[in-house]
C-alpha cells in the first residue's frame, strides 16, 4: 500500500505545483468548461424528468449532491447549503410467523445536516458536512449524534485529474455519496444501503485520492483510506468497525474506487470497489494484533431516467478472509460476522405529473431487495436466519418543490427466521 501513498502524494504535489501559476487565458478557460458542463447537466435532468434538484452544483462531476456541490458554482467565498429529514416509523405487531410481539412505533428528528464551503480561488476549494442526528447529542439525549461527515479540499487542476484529500464519502453505491432526502424516493435509505445493511451509509473516512471526467462520458473517483477496525464487527455486518476519522488507526490502508460510463442521456452504468486489510484493535487485542482481515466489497449498478420514468438497479458482495476471522477466536463478537455477505435491489418509479409542465413530482415506486448478512461465516458459527432478508417496499414520493419531499411507503419484510414485520414509514425532508 505504501507504493499507492506514495504515488498520490507525488500526485497531489505535482498537480500543485503546476496549478500554482496558471494563466489568465487558462483560468477563464476552465471556468468556462465548467460552467457549460453544469448548464448540460441541467438541461439533461429537464429533458429526463424526476431527476434529483439542481442548485447550482455540479453532481456528476464531483460526487455529490445538488446541495452537498453547490460550493463548487459558488463565486469566491463562503457557501452554504444543508438538508434534513423527520421520519415516523410505524410497526406492525404482528409477525411473519403468525405470532405478535409488538415494537414502539417511533418519531424521531433524524437528521439536520449543514454544508459549509469556501471557494479559496479558481482551484482551490473547501467543503464540509456537519450532521446531528436524532436531535444532536447532550447529557439529556446520549443517544444522539453530532459528527462531520465530510470535510476535505478539492485541487481542481484539470476536468480529468483533480486531487481529493481529507475526510472523504467512500464512492460506493448510489446512496453513500448522495443522500439527501429529495434523492431518495423511499422515506428511509434502502436497507442494502444503510447502517447494518451490506454497505453501511453513510460511510466516510481520511484519506487522498483523485477524481475527474474522461473521454467517453466516463467520471471516477480513486481514494486511499484508512481501513477498518475488524474488532467492531458482529453479525451484523461491518457496520461498526468504520472508524469515521475520529483517532482513526492507520497501521493500514485501504484503496476505494468508481468508474461510471453515460451511455445515454440519463443513464448510468458503474462499478466501485473498496479493498483493504482491516486491523484488529481493542478491546480483543492490547494495542493492536498482527491479525489483518482482508476485506473486500465490490458493487455494480445501473439507473436510467427518462420522461419521469426512473430505474434503479444494484448488486454488492462482501467478502472477509476467513482464516482471520477464525484467528480471532469464539469468544470475540466479531468471529460472528457473515465472511460472505450480499445483496441487491430493484427499483422502478414514475412522476405522474411529468408531462405536466408543473415543477411538481409525485412519483409511485417499488422497490424489490434481497441482503444476507450472514451467507458465509466462520467454523462453529450458527447463522442466524434472520440476516437473510427480503424487503419489498412500495410507495408514494411528493415533491411541491425539486428540494422539498413528503413520503410515504409500506415495506414488507421477511428473513429465514420468519420474525420479520411489516412497516409504514412516512417522511418529510429538504435539501438547499
Amino acid at each position: 500500500m505504501n507504493w499507492i501513498l506514495t504515488s498520490l502524494a507525488g500526485a497531489l504535489l505535482g498537480a500543485s505545483l503546476a496549478a500554482q501559476q496558471p494563466s489568465e487565458t487558462d483560468k477563464r478557460v476552465t471556468e468556462l468548461e465548467r460552467r457549460l458542463e453544469a448548464l448540460s447537466r441541467q438541461l439533461e435532468q429537464q429533458q429526463t424528468g424526476s431527476a434529483p434538484p439542481v442548485l447550482g452544483g455540479d453532481a456528476g462531476s464531483y460526487g455529490l449532491g445538488a446541495a452537498a456541490s453547490k460550493v463548487y458554482s459558488a463565486p469566491v467565498g463562503v457557501s452554504i447549503g444543508g438538508y434534513g429529514e423527520f421520519l415516523y416509523q410505524n410497526f406492525d405487531g404482528k409477525l411473519q410467523n403468525g405470532g405478535y410481539a409488538p415494537q414502539n412505533n417511533s418519531i424521531d428528528t433524524l437528521r439536520a445536516v449543514f454544508y459549509f464551503g469556501y471557494h479559496f480561488n479558481d482551484w482551490i476549494v473547501f467543503n464540509s458536512e456537519v450532521e446531528f442526528e436524532h436531535s444532536g447529542y447532550s447529557d439529556a439525549h446520549p443517544e444522539g449524534e453530532a459528527i462531520v461527515e465530510f470535510a476535505y479540499l478539492d485541487f481542481l487542476i484539470r476536468k480529468e485529474l483533480n486531487v481529493r484529500a481529507g475526510q472523504l464519502l467512500l464512492p460506493i453505491g448510489f446512496t453513500n455519496e448522495i443522500h439527501e432526502p429529495p434523492a431518495v424516493l423511499s422515506a428511509a435509505r434502502p436497507f442494502v444501503e444503510r447502517e447494518g445493511g451490506i454497505i453501511p451509509t453513510t460511510w466516510h473516512e481520511n484519506g487522498v485520492g483523485l477524481h475527474g471526467e474522461l473521454p467517453g462520458n466516463l467520471d471516477y473517483r480513486l481514494y486511499v483510506v484508512d481501513g477498518l477496525n475488524a474488532a467492531n464487527f458482529d453479525a451484523g455486518g461491518i457496520s461498526d468497525g468504520r472508524q469515521d476519522g475520529n483517532l482513526a488507526n492507520a497501521e493500514r490502508f485501504a484503496l476505494t474506487g468508481r468508474l461510471d460510463w453515460h451511455p445515454l442521456l440519463g443513464s448510468t452504468l458503474g462499478f466501485s470497489f473498496y479493498r483493504g486489510n482491516s486491523v484488529v484493535e481493542a478491546p480483543y487485542q492490547a494495542p493492536i494484533s498482527a491479525t489483518t482481515i482482508p476485506t473486500t466489497l465490490g458493487e455494480v449498478h445501473g439507473e436510467y431516467r427518462t420522461q419521469g420514468w426512473q430505474f434503479r438497479a444494484l448488486y454488492v458482495r462482501t467478502t472477509l478472509g476467513q482464516a482471520g476471522i477464525e484467528s480471532l477466536g469464539p469468544s470475540a463478537e466479531a468471529y460472528t460476522v457473515g465472511t460472505r455477505q450480499w445483496g441487491g435491489y430493484l427499483e422502478a418509479g414514475y412522476d405522474l405529473l411529468s408531462r405536466t409542465g408543473t415543477r411538481q413530482a409525485l412519483i409511485p415506486f417499488l422497490r424489490w431487495e434481497r441482503l444476507n448478512l450472514q451467507q458465509q461465516v466462520a467454523a462453529g458459527v450458527l447463522a442466524d436466519p434472520a440476516n437473510d432478508q427480503t424487503v419489498l417496499t412500495t410507495g408514494l414520493s411528493w415533491k411541491p418543490l425539486p428540494q422539498v419531499a413528503v413520503k410515504a411507503d409500506c415495506s414488507q419484510i421477511r428473513n429465514g427466521a420468519r420474525t420479520g414485520r411489516n412497516q409504514w414509514d412516512l417522511a418529510l425532508g429538504y435539501e438547499f
